[in-house]
């Protein structure tokens, strides 16, 4: 299912938020993990998350794929071009090709802050030369600490 123009209304924007969240719930309600892999810009959301996993009686864990500006930067324009090449949309498609600098500088710079305002947070280094595989790894080993606690996720 799509929201047509949710990429230019932001009231579409907010129903599609409404939407992920009653998934969400859904999911926990039913026992099942969930995992949101995606970059959360607004600490507000990623606080709301937690929220929806304590009532839920799960354990909420915060992973930071930390990198360098100029790997994320490379890392977002090579995965737009491949996508565009397969006829594929972006999902940072709003972004203008003029503005990826400036807005994975702020990214960065946002992540790299988050962990002193949730020291909770769970750091994975990306470097060049780590691999998909590597990072997977990387990945399943911060959820095992957490799993170990317990079997619910979020």
């Amino acid at each position: 299912m799509t929201l047509p123009n949710w990429e230019n209304d932001e009231a579409t924007r907010r129903v599609a938020s409404d939407l992920a969240g009653a998934a969400v719930v859904q999911h926990l309600d039913a026992g099942r993990d969930v995992v949101m892999a995606q970059y959360f810009g607004r600490l507000g959301y990623i606080v709301l998350l937690e929220d929806l996993a304590r009532e839920h009686d799960a354990t909420f864990v915060e992973v930071i794929l930390a990198t360098s500006a100029a790997l994320a930067i490379d890392r977002f324009r090579a995965r737009r071009r491949a996508m565009n090449e397969r006829g594929e949309h972006h999902p940072e498609r709003d972004i203008a090709d003029t503005d990826v600098e400036a807005f994975i500088l702020d990214a960065v710079d946002r992540l790299t802050r988050l962990p002193t305002a949730r020291p909770a947070s769970r750091i994975v280094p990306v470097a060049l030369d780590t691999t998909e595989d590597e990072i997977y790894r990387r990945l399943l080993s911060v959820l095992g600490e957490k799993a170990r606690l317990s079997t619910r996720w979020l």
